[in-house]
C-alpha cells in the first residue's frame, strides 16, 4: 500500500478497498477491471494511480485490508476473553456467518486465490493469511493447554491445523457452490442441507471427537 493512499481518511480507504474487492470477487483477477474500480469508488484512474502502481498492488492492499478484518473483527472478538476452547470454537464458527455477510467479497476472493490460476500470487498473499491465521490458532490452542482444558503433551500444531481445516470448509461453504456441496457430500440429512447452525454442531461435535479423551470437561 503507498504512502499516499494511507493518508486518506480511514472512510475512503475503506471505500476504495471495498469497491476493488467486490470487482475482483465477482470477475476475478484477470478480468476485474481497474476502471469499473474507480465507478465504483467514485475515483478517478489518476488518482487511484496515485496511490497504487498497478491492478496486483490494488489486489494485495484489498487482501491485507482483509486480513485486518479477520483479525480484529472475527477472531480478536471470539478467540479472547475467558471461554473454555470449545466455548471459544462455537463463538468463532458462529461468527464466520455474520462476518461473511458482512464481508462476503472479501470471503469470495479468499476462495478464489485457492485456485490455481492464482498460484502467482500464493508466495505474497497466502504468508500473510496463513500465518495470521496459524497464530491466533496456536496461541487458542495453547491457552487451553495453560488452563489444564488439554493435556501439555499434545502438538498444539495438529489441533491448530484441524481447527483452520474445518473453519475454511465451513467458511468457503458458505459462498461456494461447489464447497456448499462438498460439505453436504458428509453431513447431508436426507434431501435437505444443513443450516448455519447445524453445521456449527456437526465442527463442534467433530471437535470433540477429534480431541477424545484430551479434552477435560471445565
Amino acid at each position: 500500500m503507498l504512502h499516499t493512499f494511507a493518508k486518506l481518511p480511514p472512510k475512503k480507504q475503506e471505500k476504495i478497498l471495498d469497491a476493488a474487492a467486490k470487482v475482483f470477487a465477482r470477475d476475478g483477477y484477470d478480468k476485474a477491471n481497474v476502471a469499473e474500480i474507480c465507478r465504483n469508488a467514485g475515483i478517478s484512474m489518476g488518482a487511484l494511480y496515485k496511490y497504487f502502481t498497478n491492478k496486483e498492488a490494488i489486489l494485495l492492499a484489498v487482501m491485507d485490508h482483509g486480513i485486518h478484518l479477520m483479525v480484529d473483527e472475527l477472531f480478536g472478538r471470539y478467540t479472547s476473553g475467558p471461554y473454555s476452547l470449545i466455548e471459544a470454537i462455537e463463538g468463532l464458527f458462529s461468527g464466520v456467518g455474520s462476518f461473511t455477510r458482512r464481508y462476503r467479497s472479501y470471503v469470495e476472493m479468499w476462495v478464489n486465490m485457492s485456485s490455481c490460476s492464482m498460484n502467482r500470487f500464493a508466495v505474497h498473499i497466502a504468508p500473510r493469511v496463513e500465518g495470521e491465521a496459524r497464530k491466533i490458532y496456536m496461541d487458542l490452542v495453547e491457552k487451553a493447554k495453560a488452563r489444564g482444558e488439554l493435556p501439555a503433551g499434545i502438538r498444539t500444531d495438529l489441533v491448530a491445523q484441524f481447527l483452520d481445516n474445518h473453519l475454511c470448509l465451513y467458511t468457503y461453504s458458505l459462498v461456494s457452490e461447489y464447497h456448499r456441496r462438498r460439505f453436504d457430500a458428509y453431513f447431508k440429512q436426507g434431501r435437505r442441507s444443513q443450516s448455519q447452525r447445524e453445521k456449527v454442531g456437526l465442527i463442534l461435535e467433530s471437535a470433540k471427537t477429534f480431541l477424545g479423551t484430551h479434552l477435560v470437561p471445565p
